[in-house]
């Protein structure tokens, strides 16, 4: 698959994340095409006869993000995972839901369910804002 399809299909799949937000699997395959697209990168620059995984811990010095989401595409057993998760919503966030989380968040003691990555220190990141900024950094890098 062409870089071009490549990203075509990784902006397809990332707006399917959006689209059913408490889909761990969904947010799953972005980060997994996020994963391949840096794969190939290396294959297509020019030291692909050099370490794959000086590339990939360079790009995860330079792009937060990106660390993250390859972190989480290793499947190690000890390593970050995806979770749905209820989240407290504070008072002051409120005009940002949607209709339908407001509604959730009254009925919940003021808390909504998120996709949440867990990192393997145990702090937590909401997974779509995450995918959303890998993205972004992989533009750049």
């Amino acid at each position: 698959m062409s870089g071009l399809d490549h990203f075509a299909t990784l902006q397809v799949a990332f707006a399917d994340a959006e689209a059913a937000p408490l889909s761990a699997k969904r947010a799953m395959l972005v980060a997994m095409l996020i994963d391949a697209a840096i794969d190939s990168r290396f294959a297509a620059s020019a030291d692909a006869t050099g370490d794959l995984l000086a590339f990939r811990a360079d790009i995860a010095t330079r792009a937060p993000a990106l660390g993250d989401i390859m972190a989480l595409a290793s499947l190690r057993p000890d390593g970050p995972r995806l979770v749905t998760e209820a989240v407290e919503v504070p008072i002051a966030d409120y005009a940002s839901l949607s209709t339908p989380d407001f509604m959730v968040s009254l009925y919940n003691d003021h808390t909504v369910q998120r996709v949440l990555l867990i990192r393997a220190d145990g702090t937590r990141a909401e997974a779509h804002p995450l995918l959303n900024a890998a993205i972004a950094e992989l533009k750049r890098v």
